[in-house]
């Protein structure tokens, strides 16, 4: 599967659009234990780009990587069965490595001037069209660069907006032309279809972010721990993990008979102690809320979520409580 290299300039749209020659194009299956990326509240930026809400949230774009690692972990996907947002069988741009995932932008764009993007192909020469093609370089100055596109992004489609469109409304319009996972002759043929007229283009592009861990440190009780054992562990979770499930995963054994079943999960040792980066955790629902009022450092492990909002940092919860009691007793 051979690529040419070819220089390509597209005045009205794309300035110094560059292909290079590189890797074939291999799509790999989609991982049904893939996490969900991230998905925050938007708010329409000067430049034109929807970006995270004024509402103490982490700016997502503290994640994002630069373009030679983005071309790294890039890659094409597919998924056999139907899905509420993707068809069968149809390439899409996931991530290789488990550490970084493909997040949602999106970026009112004038068109006066063209786009100043230049284009590099990674994967491509189907006859089908299909590839992988990233953005190389935002020219300075120019539109693209003012709306917030990077060099790493994607283009997944492009729509045109009518007379009534509102950017940043969480309208779609009316006519989206998609490229997602396209080679570059394709992409390039996708811009060009834009209506001489259209003054401005909605650009949906891929982003390449890592994902925000969270560094745990388990204690347990010492008297579950053998003799020369520590009853502290540390482990590390990706934001946006459920705590119960995180801390299972990773071998934390939860066995606590001395406290009462929980009324979601069902298990014996759902309630921890968080002493340590609990401004990290989600907020109590009201249930929760009524259950933990007088054990105000306790969660309920299963209702709880580590990383809330892309935040990073250092949590410490106590694990087995009602162990906890009985080696105060045992000492005392």
């Amino acid at each position: 599967m051979a690529i040419n290299s070819v220089g390509s300039i597209l005045s009205i749209f794309i300035l110094f659009a560059t292909l290079l020659p590189t890797q074939g194009f291999s799509p790999s299956p989609l991982s049904h234990n893939r996490r969900s990326s991230p998905r925050l509240p938007l708010r329409l930026n000067e430049g034109g780009r929807a970006g995270v809400a004024d509402s103490g949230l982490v700016d997502a774009n503290r994640y994002n990587v630069d373009l030679e690692k983005a071309a790294g972990i890039v890659t094409a996907s597919v998924q056999a069965e139907k899905s509420a947002t993707r068809a069968p069988g149809v390439p899409f741009l996931d991530s290789k490595d488990k550490d970084y995932f493909i997040d949602d932008e999106s970026f009112l764009v004038e068109r006066q001037g063209g786009l100043g993007l230049e284009l590099l192909e990674l994967a491509g020469g189907r006859d089908d069209g299909f590839g992988i093609t990233i953005i190389e370089n935002v020219v300075e100055g120019s539109n693209a660069e003012k709306a917030g596109i990077l060099a790493g992004d994607s283009i997944a489609s492009v729509g045109v907006p009518s007379p009534s469109f509102v950017f940043g409304s969480g309208e779609i319009p009316a006519d989206v032309r998609d490229c997602e996972c396209r080679d570059f002759d394709t992409t390039i043929g996708v811009l060009s279809s834009i209506p001489a007229d259209a003054s401005s283009i909605v650009v949906n592009v891929k982003r390449v972010r890592r994902w925000p861990k969270i560094q745990l440190r388990v204690e347990y009780p010492k008297s579950q721990c053998a003799e020369g054992v520590s009853n502290v562990k540390d482990i590390e979770l990706f934001a946006g993990e459920n705590l119960q499930r995180a801390m299972l995963n990773r071998g934390i054994i939860l066995d606590d008979p001395g406290q009462g079943k929980c009324d979601f999960c069902g298990k014996n040792s759902c309630v921890v102690s968080v002493y340590g980066g609990r401004k990290l955790l989600n907020p109590m629902g009201l249930t929760e809320e009524k259950l933990m009022e007088r054990n105000p450092r306790c969660r309920l492990s299963c209702k709880t979520t580590v990383g809330y909002n892309m935040q990073e940092g250092d949590i410490n919860v106590r694990v087995n409580l009602s162990q906890w009691k009985e080696d105060k007793d045992s000492s005392s």
